[in-house]
C-alpha cells in the first residue's frame, strides 16, 4: 500500500510539472453575454526573465448563435520603457461554412487563439496589454468571456 501511494504521488508531481507554465492567466466573463466598447480588458504582466520565449494566447468563449465568423480586436501594448504599439487582429472563430473552430458543448463554444508564439520580451518589467472589441457595432452579442494568458516556454531566446 505504501509503495503504490508513493508511486501515485510521484506520478502526480511529474504530470503537474509537464503542464503549461503561465506567468499570467486572467479570465473575464461579460454581463448578458455581450462585449461592449466600454469593456476594455486591461492586463498588467510582470516579466522577470527575458532569457526565454513566451506565447501570448487569447481564449474566447461565445454562444453557438454568435452572428459572425470572426471577432475583431484591437490590442494595445505599453512596454516597461513606455513605448506603445497597437494592432487590430481578426480572430477566426469559424470556417467558411460556419463550422466553429475550437470546442462547443451545450450553449458555449470555446477556442484558444495564439496571438503571438515565441515572443521575445527584451525588457524586464511590467507590460500593459489592453484588449478591446473592434467590431462595427457597440455591443457584440454572443461573446461570453475572454481569457488572456502569457506562457513561458522552455525555449531560450536567441541573443
Amino acid at each position: 500500500m505504501k509503495i503504490s501511494l508513493s508511486i501515485c504521488l510521484a506520478l502526480a508531481i511529474l504530470l503537474s510539472a509537464c503542464g503549461p507554465n503561465y506567468v499570467y492567466n486572467h479570465k473575464t466573463a461579460f454581463d448578458n453575454d455581450t462585449w461592449t466598447y466600454q469593456a476594455v480588458q486591461q492586463h498588467q504582466v510582470e516579466i522577470k526573465d527575458t532569457t526565454y520565449l513566451y506565447n501570448l494566447i487569447l481564449g474566447v468563449k461565445h454562444s453557438p448563435e454568435y452572428a459572425f465568423q470572426n471577432l475583431y480586436v484591437k490590442i494595445k501594448t505599453v512596454f516597461p520603457n513606455q513605448e506603445k504599439r497597437e494592432q487590430v487582429v481578426s480572430l477566426n472563430l469559424a470556417d467558411g461554412s460556419g463550422a466553429w473552430y475550437g470546442k462547443c458543448s451545450g450553449k458555449t463554444c470555446s477556442i484558444e487563439i495564439p496571438l503571438q508564439q515565441n515572443a521575445i520580451f527584451e525588457q524586464v518589467g511590467t507590460y500593459q496589454f489592453s484588449i478591446e472589441q473592434y467590431m462595427r457595432t457597440e455591443k457584440v452579442e454572443g461573446v461570453k468571456g475572454l481569457s488572456f494568458k502569457v506562457e513561458k516556454t522552455t525555449t531560450k531566446a536567441a541573443k
